[in-house]
């Protein structure tokens, strides 16, 4: 009897590399290449607004460019909000660093600190 044929086989795609998890602000700074703080807006600061809350960004890891940013707790003010997620967008991070970055951001009377 002839021996038995051999199937041909299949060809496998490579593993893709994990999505990274969320990192945070530490790791995030550390890979910021471009990180500016959000600036105090002025009409917050007459109207006295405070608060904390925490941006998450997601970022295109072969170019370090932002794509996303929102708001995951918010200040509680639209206004900060806003200046944190316009400034967050402007970020930049060194390529393949993250994919995403969880940033706590906190405005007081005397600024804001990240």
């Amino acid at each position: 009897t002839p021996p038995p044929k051999n199937k041909p086989v299949a060809k496998v795609a490579p593993i893709a590399k994990p999505a990274a998890a969320v990192m945070g602000a530490a790791g995030a700074k550390a890979n910021a290449i471009f990180g500016p703080k959000p600036s105090y807006p002025y009409e917050a600061r007459a109207k006295k607004l405070t608060g904390s809350g925490v941006c998450v960004v997601t970022v295109d890891p072969a170019t370090g460019n932002v794509t996303n940013a929102e708001m995951v707790q918010s200040t509680g003010s639209a206004i900060l909000d806003n200046s944190a997620l316009s400034t967050f967008r402007t970020w930049r991070f060194k390529p393949g660093a993250l994919s995403k970055a969880k940033i706590p951001i906190t405005f007081t009377l005397t600024g804001a600190s990240i």
